[in-house]
């Protein structure tokens, strides 16, 4: 696109946005790669098997496997729907702004309020995940540490202050903050950087792993390798734990829609940015994954690891490709920087979704101090407030609960941003019995649909179920089992402020009194400040402006 037809269309975009009442303010800029880049980012298939893929392996065995096809496809079906949507609401703030226009004020307050929340803590969790890989990159460096000698993250930061866990979390939330704030275009080029160091990282290390060190049979990947001993001698239960691996990673595809006002040709490149960070994230993973399982020299042992918290993953790698590239850097070293490359990445993106969720809320004057988290900083055009304010709410769990409470509360938060999108399906089927959409957008489903919302809905329920169960056996039998302990741990087993144990402290689970804590706040402030002030609903068909657009 040249430069004359890019500013042409730049045109056109903002004059949708102002057809559905948005004076355009944010930078745009960004083209179809970098609106993709975003998404793939938040995804960040490397991120979330680095993190993850010891629950997997350690509660499911090497089957686990099959249920990152059946996450993939189930998330399809909500993709398909977002990208429906995106293409007619290109808008900061995406499933907020979706449900809003589209079924009624209080659903999507309550939509976006929680999805909010959990992109914060999701944000907490993954500058976390940096502490981790950078501990596995100074122990690749300098060994273990001295016998008596507390371990690299317990140790305590060049300060004095606190331990380098907290250091390194809390520094990377700086460097992303100051990131997201400088500029979009900044953010985009760090993603697009990240993204292809991703894609060909992982892509090369699979195929490594395939040729040169491949220890098991493909039989492996059917073998459930007896974890089904802790669920009472049935797989069903087990294999539920084991989708965590991929329930935890395959999400924020609706990224590129909340970077529309943002995206030059926003209609058109945001559902194919949502379409293609989930389908391409949904193919290097199962090649990734596959590699990885039939690279493990002992199942049982890395079952044990991913039991125990540890990182099965990076541990086969590290094993497994121990052949010095440059300066004594091995390969196995190697993956452990593309991680790393790719773990910052993710932050930045996921805070620079949050930001924009906020700014979009703030903008509608739904949040405290809604003007403030709704500016849009005149000279680097973005909404640096709003970015400020989530980095400084993804600190405040590592400075109380520590950051490994933090990243415990991703759990919840996991739960929380499968709900959030189960809200927003809701409002799209309502808008579709009343005849939504009369107009069609540049993608649209026709008549599919109403069965792929179904379909998104049923998917979603059964994902939020699962979420959902915690460990008691007397109320759900097998599928209650220790494992839970790693999915839905209770509120008492880490959070403890400033390192003391609270006495008394109930044994409710974490997901259950995460969702009670967000919507006893969140109706008190929708019944004082946000109900009987909010706009109407707009019309859907009037807003989007396609009889305009053309």
């Amino acid at each position: 696109m040249t430069g004359s037809s890019q500013a042409d269309q730049a045109a056109r975009d903002d004059a949708h946005l102002r057809s559905l009442g948005i004076k355009p303010e944010l930078k745009r800029t960004l083209g179809f790669l970098s609106n993709f880049a975003v998404a793939f980012s938040f995804i960040s298939v490397s991120t979330g098997s680095f993190g993850n893929f010891g629950v997997g392996i350690g509660l499911g065995g090497p089957a686990f496997i099959w249920s990152w096809p059946i996450v993939i496809i189930g998330q399809l079906f909500v993709a398909l729907v977002f990208a429906e949507l995106a293409s007619h609401f290109p808008v900061a703030g995406s499933i907020y702004q979706w449900s809003k226009r589209l079924s009624n004020r209080t659903l999507g307050w309550f939509t976006g309020w929680i999805y909010f929340w959990a992109q914060v803590v999701t944000v907490t969790a993954v500058s976390v995940i940096v502490a981790f890989v950078i501990d596995g990159l100074h122990g690749a460096a300098f060994g273990a540490p001295a016998a008596g000698a507390p371990a690299f993250l317990d140790s305590t930061d060049p300060t004095g202050l606190t331990t380098m866990f907290t250091m390194i979390s809390i520094t990377t939330l700086v460097i992303t903050t100051v990131i997201n704030g400088f500029g979009v275009r900044l953010l985009a080029i760090l993603n697009n950087i990240g993204v292809a160091t991703e894609i060909i990282g992982m892509g090369l290390f699979a195929l490594i792993l395939l040729f040169f060190a491949n220890h098991q049979p493909l039989s492996v990947l059917t073998d459930t390798a007896g974890a089904e001993a802790a669920t009472g001698g049935h797989y069903l239960p087990a294999f539920a734990l084991g989708m965590f691996m991929a329930l935890f990673v395959v999400y924020g595809f609706d990224t590129a829609g909340t970077f529309g006002e943002e995206t030059v040709d926003a209609g058109r490149q945001a559902p194919r940015g949502v379409l293609t960070a989930l389908l391409l994230s949904g193919v290097i993973g199962a090649i990734f994954l596959v590699a990885v399982i039939l690279a493990i020299p002992s199942i049982p042992d890395a079952m044990k690891e991913g039991q125990a918290g540890g990182f099965p993953i990076a541990t086969t790698i590290s094993n497994a490709l121990t052949t010095q590239i440059a300066f004594g850097v091995t390969l196995g070293e190697l993956y452990l920087v593309v991680i790393l490359a790719s773990v910052f990445v993710c932050t930045l993106a996921i805070q620079g979704a949050a930001s924009r969720l906020m700014f979009s809320m703030g903008r509608d004057n739904h949040l405290p101090l809604g003007r403030l988290w709704g500016h849009v900083n005149t000279r680097f055009q973005t909404p640096a407030n709003a970015v400020l304010a989530v980095g400084i709410l993804a600190v405040i769990p590592i400075l109380v609960i520590g950051p490994l409470g933090g990243f415990f509360l991703s759990i919840a938060a996991t739960g929380l941003i499968y709900l959030s999108y189960f809200m927003c399906n809701v409002g799209v089927l309502l808008a579709r019995r009343a005849g939504w959409p009369h107009k069609k957008a540049w993608f649209n489903l026709g008549k599919w649909g109403m069965p792929i919302n179904i379909l998104a809905l049923i998917y979603g329920g059964l994902m939020i179920l699962n979420i959902g169960l915690w460990q008691d056996t007397g109320l759900f039998g097998d599928f209650g089992g220790d494992g839970r302990g790693f999915t839905n741990p209770m509120i008492n087993s880490f959070l403890k402020p400033f390192g003391n144990e609270l006495t008394g402290m109930p044994a409710w689970p974490t997901f259950e009194t995460i969702i009670g804590v967000i919507l006893v706040f969140g109706v008190i402030y929708y019944a004082v400040a946000v109900r009987g002030s909010a706009h109407d609903v707009e019309s859907a068909d009037a807003a989007t402006g396609e009889a305009t657009i053309g």
